[in-house]
């Protein structure tokens, strides 16, 4: 149940951070990081990446959930969902952190391609 939960919250956040990430680099909310508060251009593309990287985690934890309430767990249900949420946030900072430093280098700027 605690899935499902946090699930939504994850995908309502998720949401709200892609279509109405913040305009500017600030202390309240968003995708904080080094590598994303380096300069606007890579904020805005971690406010993004970071709102779906939130809306596939929350999806992830619903669909955990929703499994943990048809087949009970013969572990602690409230720790194995705990573990998974946990397990997850730190999988989505490493994607998201790791998707950052393909497009940006480590000052901010972005990479050039050649072709």
């Amino acid at each position: 149940m605690v899935s499902l939960i946090v699930g939504a919250a994850f995908i309502i956040c998720g949401f709200i951070l892609m279509k109405f990430p913040p305009k500017s680099i600030n202390d309240i909310y968003g995708y904080r990081t080094s590598l994303s508060m380096k300069n606007q251009d890579t904020w805005d593309t971690a406010q993004k990446y970071g709102g779906y990287s939130m809306i596939m985690l929350g999806i992830a934890n619903g669909i955990f959930g929703i499994w943990a309430a048809i087949q009970p767990l013969t572990v602690n249900g409230l720790a194995a969902q705990m573990i998974f949420l946990v397990i997850g946030a730190i999988v989505m900072l490493v994607a998201d952190e790791k998707h950052l430093s393909k497009i940006f280098n480590k000052d901010g700027s972005r990479k050039s391609y050649v072709k």
